[in-house]
């Protein structure tokens, strides 16, 4: 059985294993397209454990954009949303082969783009681009600095600050809007390390980062992964909550207090030990949780152990991490989070039904480009 696509009224939410980077595609229920983050992270060590998929015949940004060309029929996006500046989220050139004849990066959300144009542009810091990041990829920073305004210049893309606590920045675009306006929204929850107090206001954390972590001062600033834009999607009754790569505890237990019960969960920072903590969990009591993998050394049993707690919050849940290792197989055998995982691996794709009533998701394989269907689990909302 295959995956027969999104329809009218549904929300579809694609999150896109390749194996060397993140990103996730998005389908409102008018019709409105949004990517977030759209990555190509090389690093040889690391391909005898997480293989690119479907093989690494191509870069990442264009096993994306011919898989986002299985599901839309237009040639372009509403939305590109960048967490922060890391080649695992926006791409990393490392060859002059990464540039084409005009002197364009050719790799994640850049290869992306030589297919598919795209008419507004968010991430975590824009238009102030680095002036807090302590340590973003030099060469993806330098990439994106060049991308934005050539986007704007020859495509029209247009780029936004984007707005801590505000609710529907990002919004429903096409023509029959206003039948759903009243059951979806996006609010803004967090980026550059600032945060929404769920009270109307925001609570810059930079000064605080700095006094709890002494060492960032001698590199410039809070690390980038600290400074990633995060927002949680509600729609009827089903919610959802994408944190990029929030890793700093406090920071995140803080992001913690005001964000709410979800159904899915994007783990933040793929399942790195210093994310996923105790007071992130017992919020969200999220159903699904979701990653996409690239490193043996993402999604490990120090926060496993909080995804499966039924201490922490009841019920069952699944844990869809795109791809285990082989080593992580055999380390966490046996052991009680395991129960939660999925032992089908692949592209991870959440289906709600219109007006968020219900929702379901499915595993589709990532071996190959067949959209096949290895598991399907239905859930309530």
């Amino acid at each position: 059985m295959k995956y027969t696509g999104w329809k009218r009224g549904e929300l579809d939410i694609h999150f896109i294993q390749t194996g060397c980077g993140e990103q996730t595609f998005f389908i409102f229920p008018d019709g409105t397209t949004m990517l977030l983050d759209c990555g190509d992270m090389y690093r040889p060590q690391y391909l005898r454990h997480v293989p690119r998929k479907p093989s690494p015949a191509r870069l990442g940004g264009e096993w994306v954009s011919r898989y986002v060309q299985r599901l839309v029929k237009e040639r372009h996006i509403d939305y590109f949303v960048l967490t922060h500046w890391h080649a695992d989220h926006c791409g990393k050139p490392t060859l002059r082969s990464d540039l084409s004849a005009d002197g364009r990066y050719l790799c994640g959300i850049t290869k992306f783009a030589e297919d598919f144009d795209i008419r507004n542009y968010f991430d975590h810091q824009y238009p102030r681009s680095g002036v807090y990041a302590a340590n973003p990829d030099k060469d993806s920073l330098e990439m994106m600095r060049a991308w934005i305004p050539y986007m704007h210049d020859r495509y029209g893309m247009q780029a936004h600050a984007f707005e801590v606590g505000a609710v529907n920045q990002i919004c429903l675009q096409r023509s029959d809007a206003p039948r759903y306006r009243d059951t979806f929204s996006i609010r803004n929850l967090h980026a550059n390390c600032v945060y929404w107090d769920g009270h109307g206001k925001t609570v810059d954390y930079a000064p605080e980062f700095m006094r709890r972590v002494p060492e960032s001062g001698r590199y410039g600033g809070v690390g980038e992964n600290s400074l990633s834009l995060g927002f949680r999607l509600d729609y009827g009754a089903f919610s959802a909550y994408f944190g990029g790569d929030i890793d700093y505890p406090d920071l995140e237990d803080r992001i913690a207090a005001n964000v709410g019960r979800v159904e899915v969960a994007k783990m933040n920072h793929h399942g790195c030990p210093t994310s996923m903590g105790k007071e992130l969990c017992r919020a969200l009591q999220a159903k699904l949780y979701v990653a996409c993998i690239w490193s043996p050394n993402q999604i490990t049993d120090v926060n496993l152990v909080n995804m499966a707690s039924r201490e922490l919050y009841d019920g069952s849940r699944f844990i869809c991490p795109g791809f285990l290792p082989d080593t992580k197989r055999l380390e966490y055998a046996g052991r009680d989070f395991m129960h939660d995982f999925l032992p089908q691996q692949g592209h991870t794709v959440v289906k709600v039904a219109e007006g968020g009533k219900t929702w379901e998701f499915f595993v589709l394989t990532a071996e190959d480009e067949s959209m096949q269907i290895l598991c399907h689990k239905e859930m309530g909302a």
